[in-house]
């Protein structure tokens, strides 16, 4: 009786402790800053990069989805807002979902889009470059 009581309360303990530890790995963000170019591209990009201390666009619709083929979508995974310097923060729903090609759609106040698929890349933020008005 003493044995079986002393494996269930170190089971007990164990899976409690896993639960505890699990609570704080969840998915990681998808981060990054959306500018303003001659063409719309998005892409995982070096933080140096000078594009990424560029002046940004606020308040730029964020959507991210699993990339699901052409023609395709999948369902919602991450969505967010610019702040007004153009960067982004936006927490993954699909901890999974980072081992994937993802599309991300960047829609500005001005209603100008940007869209482009991308794979998350650890230390990489993402640029999004919505093209200029002409």
């Amino acid at each position: 009786m003493k044995t079986l009581a002393r494996v269930l309360s170190t089971t007990s303990v164990g899976f409690f402790s896993a639960l505890l530890i699990g609570c704080g790995t969840g998915a990681p963000d998808i981060t990054g800053r959306v500018i303003s170019g001659p063409s719309s591209i998005v892409m995982a990009a070096d933080p140096k990069d000078p594009r990424m201390s560029q002046d940004g666009i606020a308040s730029t619709n964020i959507v991210v989805r699993r990339y699901a083929g052409d023609g395709s979508t999948g369902p919602i995974i991450a969505s967010g807002v610019s702040t007004e310097k153009g960067e982004f923060r936006v927490p993954l729903s699909d901890i999974d979902a980072q081992k994937f090609e993802l599309v991300l759609t960047a829609t500005t106040p001005d209603k100008r889009i940007s869209r482009g698929r991308f794979f998350m890349q650890a230390g990489r933020p993402i640029l999004v470059v919505v093209r200029e008005n002409n």
